[in-house]
């Protein structure tokens, strides 16, 4: 008997339904994929908390803390711990200070609060990488080599080599998350250290911990671009303006003081609706305070925090420019 093979127009309608069924199901899986992205990285915030909790409960019910900021500059003053601030260990002697620099004295972060987790052995550098994030796909590591040979401990969120090129950690590798400001404007509450917000009874309606802040760049392309001081009301770009990049614009991840953790479709979830991804000028914060700035440098911004009583002006930092990667 003659045997009878597929013809090619058969052939090519076989291949077109198969293509077609990938076409309709890729969406549906890329959907799935981010959803339980989402929960590892809701995961992810919780811990963070709980583990900023448990270090309060051994340190003055403060959470974890280096220095506080200078005028100019909304980072961590850049010398060692002294009896001026609760703090003053072993571990905050030995932290290699993140700046973006090849310099370590010239421009520390926030992120050095975090990592002080990570030396006293609460948490992983890999629990800080949300794995929705475009830029920080990288767990630190906590040696790097240095100069001349030998290594440096505490590589502070910069990578498993702790290096980028020759400059230090300017490219967002190896952290995801975005802490409450942790110092006031030291004009309104002068010498105090960390503001009233950093302490562990804070309570449930203070965000302290989120999916990366979006710097505010204009000029990005799409849905790149980050306008995080639009109001929702009247909103005609769509809610990616002034969302995380580690969800494609989608919303974000964002824990509160008693370690519950939601997910939030735009900033404006801070206490009274303020939007926990600018600051208030004017001290009262608000969903319709006309007084919101953005930061516009992930590096140089100052955050001006006045607020010294409930409701609180919790500005989360560092930044990150969405497009770039850059904070």
């Amino acid at each position: 008997m003659k045997r009878r093979g597929f013809t090619l127009v058969e052939l090519l309608v076989v291949i077109s339904i198969i293509a077609l069924l990938i076409a309709l199901l890729l969406p549906a899986l890329a959907r799935a994929k981010e959803l339980a992205n989402r929960t590892v990285c809701a995961s992810n915030v919780k811990s963070i908390i709980e583990s900023m909790v448990i270090y309060a409960q051994s340190n003055e019910n403060l959470f974890p803390s280096v220095p506080g900021s200078g005028w100019g500059q909304y980072a961590n003053s850049n010398w060692f711990p002294n009896v001026g601030y609760s703090f003053a260990t072993t571990q905050q002697a030995t932290q290699e200070w993140y700046t973006p620099s090849a310099s370590p004295a010239s421009a520390p972060c926030p992120l050095a609060c975090l990592w002080l987790l990570v030396l006293n052995g609460q948490m992983t550098p890999a629990s800080f990488i949300c794995p929705s994030d475009p830029f920080g796909t990288v767990p630190s590591a906590e040696y790097y080599p240095i100069s001349g040979g030998g290594v440096a401990v505490n590589g502070n969120f910069g990578g498993p080599s702790g290096l980028n090129g020759t400059n230090w950690l300017v490219d967002g590798r190896g952290e995801s998350y975005s802490i409450a400001d942790p110092w006031p404007n030291n004009d309104v509450w002068p010498n105090s250290g960390v503001g009233r917000w950093w302490t562990g009874n804070v309570g449930s309606t203070v965000p302290l911990v989120s999916d990366m802040a979006p710097m505010q760049d204009l000029n990005a392309p799409g849905n790149l671009e980050r306008l995080p001081t639009t109001l929702v009301k009247g909103n005609t770009y769509g809610s990616y303006i002034y969302n995380s990049g580690n969800h494609g614009g989608a919303g974000q991840n964002v824990g509160f003081g008693d370690g519950h953790v939601t997910w939030e479709h735009t900033p404006y979830c801070g206490e009274d609706g303020d939007n926990i991804f600018t600051y208030d000028t004017s001290g009262t914060p608000s969903a319709t305070n006309p007084n919101q700035v953005a930061i516009t440098s992930p590096i140089s911004d100052t955050v001006l925090i006045q607020t010294t009583t409930p409701p609180y002006d919790t500005c989360m930092v560092p930044a990150r420019n969405v497009a770039t990667g850059q904070w």
